[in-house]
């Protein structure tokens, strides 16, 4: 039998980022070294109890260790939480015991650069919050971006409207700065942005799925239907979007999404476009800023960028898949 590739989960849960979690681990395709928690949908401390009671109630604590994500963005202050979507404690209405396992030492981007030494050429990073701990990883250490051996993120908005303001995904507008370190890095990132997570929906549907499924996804249900329910009355059709789970899908398989080759530059100066993600496609038939050499230069760091759904069904593969790591109920 083949080792399972290594990964890292880097993450603010966060009602998606709980989910990613069970899903990651239901698909049975990696060897979870680290679960590293960073501040996004609510500040670094909760995210980082968020993520030790869900390594807990996923029973993986006792081998997979959670480490503590940076107390805040690099750079852009003040930043604002999610809790409208993700409930005032991040997981909803839920309240879930912490793990008993012991607080590690390391913080969430000194574990990165360990396991990328480790495990150089070979590790897998997906971060499906802001991403001050891997720009932190890379400003100690650059060469961690060739040691990576795939990045993918959840952030971003290549070709549509963002979901914070009318140009920024939350994520990279958290902490712009940290983004644009990360994208200029020469990592080969992979962007899986809300061009392609909001076309895979998780709908009634899915949710009756999970709900009958039995005690293994009852959390997950409930935090989904709470999730479903927020994006209900912010506007809503009574579905809501797989954004973080997305990312992790995309880690093993690039059929999910339609992707392109091409540059991402992030917008860190303008409060008005703050976080905006411009996308250079690879393929333009024409040469884009040529008078500035310094954005010639940048355009030379490129990675992939999710455009749209891919050809494999992303929702169904989610919802038959999270039954197979069952969560403490």
């Amino acid at each position: 039998m083949t080792a399972r590739p290594p990964i890292v989960l880097d993450s603010d849960p966060g009602i998606d980022d709980a989910v990613a979690l069970q899903y990651l681990l239901g698909t049975d395709l990696w060897d979870l070294k680290a679960y590293t928690s960073t501040g996004g949908n609510l500040p670094a401390e909760a995210t980082y109890t968020n993520a030790r009671a869900l390594a807990r109630a996923l029973r993986i604590d006792a081998h997979v260790p959670v480490h503590r994500g940076a107390g805040r963005p690099l750079s852009r202050l003040p930043y604002r939480e999610a809790s409208a979507f993700h409930g005032p404690a991040g997981l909803g209405d839920e309240t879930l015991p912490d793990s008993t396992a012991p607080h590690p030492t390391e913080s969430s981007a000194q574990a990165l650069l360990r396991l990328s030494r480790e495990y150089e050429g070979e590790l897998t990073v997906c971060a499906t919050g802001p991403l001050t701990n891997v720009a932190i990883a890379l400003l100690e250490d650059p060469h961690f971006a060739h040691r990576v051996r795939k990045f993918v993120f959840m952030g971003g908005a290549a070709q549509v409207p963002g979901n914070f303001t009318p140009v920024a995904e939350f994520n990279i507008w958290a902490d712009p700065d940290a983004a644009e370190i990360v994208l200029s890095s020469g990592i080969p990132f992979t962007m899986v942005d809300l061009d392609a997570s909001h076309r895979w929906l998780f709908r009634p549907d899915d949710l009756a799925a999970l709900e009958a499924a039995g005690p293994g996804t009852a959390l997950a249900a409930r935090l989904m239907r709470t999730y479903m329910a927020a994006y209900t009355r912010h506007g809503g059709d009574g579905t809501c979007p797989l954004h973080d789970p997305l990312a992790v899908g995309v880690c093993g398989d690039e059929a999910f999404v339609e992707a392109a080759d091409g540059a991402v530059v992030v917008e860190c100066a303008s409060e008005l476009t703050r976080g905006q993600t411009v996308f250079v496609p690879a393929a333009a038939r024409r040469v884009y800023y040529s008078e500035s050499p310094a954005l010639t230069a940048r355009l030379q760091a490129t990675g992939r960028v999710a455009l749209g759904p891919g050809t494999r069904d992303f929702s169904a593969d989610f919802v038959t898949t999270l039954p197979r790591w069952p969560a403490t109920p």
